[in-house]
């Protein structure tokens, strides 16, 4: 028996004692026996991993490993805080957290969005304070038992402690080695399982696994293959451009251009009984069976709606912060480019390479009514600000001495905690009372927060038909371009999480989408994305300059059925991002963009279900040829997306 053995025992049985609990509440009742072996091996090997830093600091600096005991105490209260932080996480985002998560968790009015309140402040840094006092105690304990009881467990135990410890690295190693192999060969299950257990620490191995179960072969690794640097050419063609812009004109450059663009709204708000007016004028606009965000998060999806780019091009435009060429161009045409809105620009650095300098006026109503220490959450008066965001629109597109303008509304009610007047409170029953989306209960309240949503989209659609009906009534309409989207999905625990941010499934990533472009009714697209806005935009108005040489989207109102697909980027606050979906009209694969390869991954159905089989005969049964098929097509799309600025073209 050494010094610290009952110190690490104690802390492992404490951690236990918090994850295992956790654990099972997480997994919704879907828990296995693997499920089980992950949750005890989790706390062995938090312990197995301070351990080893202490005595590999002690073995380093040539000290007795009791000497770094304080050092032990800040890696074990690091390790209880970042787990009871990682269960709350889950809760919301059936994901664990990370340096991504954290960036995102601390954009600007994050923490106010999620109703984060000084009482939680002091509540953590309570906790911390219990942490080292627990941590004190089990010290003492550990020294006593040394002092008093070390005669008696060496006598009794001394022979089975080494190997005990031992069997359990052992066993880790194994628990770890069968999860990154099971996570290859994609058991779904299994993803529940790891996304239920607080502090788990996966092995994926996926480099190891590939070439053992699933070798490519050479034409694969042809196909796979990426010869050209796309960023370094688009950034090229940019300047280029935007270097050529001096020339540039338009057909029809008296057009006024409205986007409207909704916090969180997801595709199946699109709905009779919750948006009458978006679903009316569906059927008189251009639409599609189903529209994508250029992400699952707020930046990157505003990125798409202003640049006319797929997701491929925002890093780059952020890393170098250029200005969206569309701005310019509208700026060229001496368009007005208005900014209405009721969030914050700050996200994601938006105001350095979205929201430029080529913007005449920003008009902010910003004054969070969810935050630091609001009231009841159904008394906020937030919604307010989108209607008076509204009425100084009106005001100024309705002034027959104005330009010709761009105008870009954001409305911040659809977004958490979801705002609208009480008497917009139609899908009952709703959440009333306060809550905070990491509530660890609030899963068992899905639908009620769930028609509290549903009720703020009910809200923002009568704005929507103030805004058509205005508009119709000034006479302004057949010189009108309206676009009406969401900037992202959000989900309600459909598949365990709520929010957005986290998932390429369609409640985070598909939102509504209508385009009144005069003089035009055709849904040719099956699949649209926010990168198809501007290029079709400019195409109408009949640029001087071919739309499909400016911007890497396609254009509505012509259609060519290689074009029929959308990709979404995982969300990223300021790092490259290395997953995305592709998806037509029948599949969606997730693919990695890993160095000068796209490397394919899981394919679904368009609706998020499993892909079995297109082949009638072997209905149900897993069709490789299929699969493979799929899988090659979707990618050469991709591909052919990611050289559009190439210079060989």
């Amino acid at each position: 028996m050494k010094r610290l053995s009952i110190f690490y025992f104690l802390h492992w049985l404490a951690l236990l004692i918090y994850i295992f609990p956790n654990s099972l509440f997480l997994s919704n009742g879907e828990s296995g026996l693997f499920h089980l072996i992950m949750t005890f091996i989790t706390p062995i090997f938090l312990v197995i991993i301070v351990k080893g830093m202490v005595k590999g600091l002690a073995n380093l600096f040539k000290m007795n490993e009791y000497n770094l005991r304080y050092f032990a105490i800040f890696l074990f209260a690091f390790t209880y805080l970042f787990t009871a932080i990682d269960a709350k996480v889950l809760s919301i985002y059936r994901d664990h957290f990370n340096i991504k998560l954290f960036k995102i968790l601390f954009e600007t009015g994050v923490m106010q969005d999620m109703g984060v309140r000084s009482s939680d402040i002091i509540s953590i840094i309570s906790q911390i304070f219990l942490i080292i006092v627990w941590c004190l105690i089990t010290l003492f304990i550990s020294n006593w038992f040394y002092k008093h009881k070390k005669d008696f467990v060496n006598n009794n135990f001394g022979s089975y402690l080494s190997p005990i410890f031992k069997t359990l690295i052992l066993l880790s190693l194994i628990e770890k080695i069968l999860f990154s192999f099971l996570h290859y060969t994609d058991r779904q299950i299994l993803n529940h399982y790891w996304n239920s257990v607080p502090s788990y620490t996966p092995l994926r191995m996926s480099k190891v696994w590939s070439p053992i179960l699933n070798p490519p072969t050479e034409e694969e690794k042809a196909a796979a293959s990426i010869t050209w640097d796309f960023e370094s050419d688009y950034l090229f063609q940019q300047k280029k451009i935007n270097d050529d812009l001096k020339n540039i004109s338009a057909e029809k450059n008296k057009t006024d251009v409205v986007l409207l663009v909704f916090e969180s709204l997801r595709f199946d708000m699109n709905d009779p009984d919750i948006m009458p007016n978006l679903h009316r004028l569906k059927q008189k606009w251009i639409s599609s069976k189903q529209h994508f965000s250029n992400s699952n998060c707020t930046g990157n999806g505003i990125f798409g709606i202003l640049t006319g780019h797929t997701p491929f091009y925002w890093y780059p435009s952020y890393k170098k912060e250029v200005q969206p060429v569309a701005l310019s161009i509208f700026e060229k045409l001496n368009y007005d480019i208005d900014i209405y809105t009721t969030t914050a620009l700050e996200y994601s650095d938006m105001d350095k390479h979205i929201f430029t300098s080529a913007i005449d006026n920003i008009y902010k109503f910003t004054n969070y009514g969810g935050g630091l220490g609001h009231p009841m959450v159904k008394r906020s008066d937030l919604f307010k600000w989108d209607e008076m965001m509204v009425e100084k629109f009106l005001n100024n597109f309705t002034n027959d001495n104005r330009k010709q303008s761009l105008s870009f509304l954001w409305f911040y009610s659809t977004h958490y905690n979801y705002y609208f007047p009480e008497s917009f409170g139609k899908f009952e029953p709703y959440i009333k009372r306060h809550y905070q989306i990491y509530e660890k209960g609030l899963q068992k309240e899905s639908n009620l927060v769930f028609n509290r949503y549903k009720n703020s989209a009910y809200y923002v659609d009568s704005l929507i038909g103030k805004i058509v009906d205005t508009i119709e009534k000034s006479g302004k309409m057949e010189n009108t371009i309206i676009v009406i989207i969401g900037d992202h999905g959000e989900e309600f625990n459909e598949y365990g999480r709520f929010a957005h941010s986290y998932s390429f499934n369609n409640f985070q990533t598909s939102t509504p989408f209508i385009m009144h472009i005069p003089g035009k009714k055709n849904d040719l697209y099956d699949i649209t994305s926010h990168a198809d806005i501007m290029p079709t935009i400019m195409d109408y108005i009949n640029l001087s300059e071919p739309f499909n040489k400016i911007f890497s989207g396609k254009s509505l109102i012509r259609y060519n059925e290689l074009n029929d697909y959308a990709i979404i980027q995982e969300c990223q606050i300021d790092e490259r991002p290395k997953k995305f979906i592709i998806a037509d009209k029948k599949s969606k694969m997730e693919f990695r963009l890993s160095g000068n390869k796209i490397e394919s991954g899981k394919l679904t159905t368009i609706n998020d279900e499993p892909f079995i089989s297109i082949d009638s005969k072997n209905e149900g049964k897993i069709n490789d040829n299929n699969f493979s098929d799929i899988k090659n097509i979707l990618l050469n799309k991709a591909k052919k997306n990611l050289n559009h600025f190439s210079k060989s073209n």
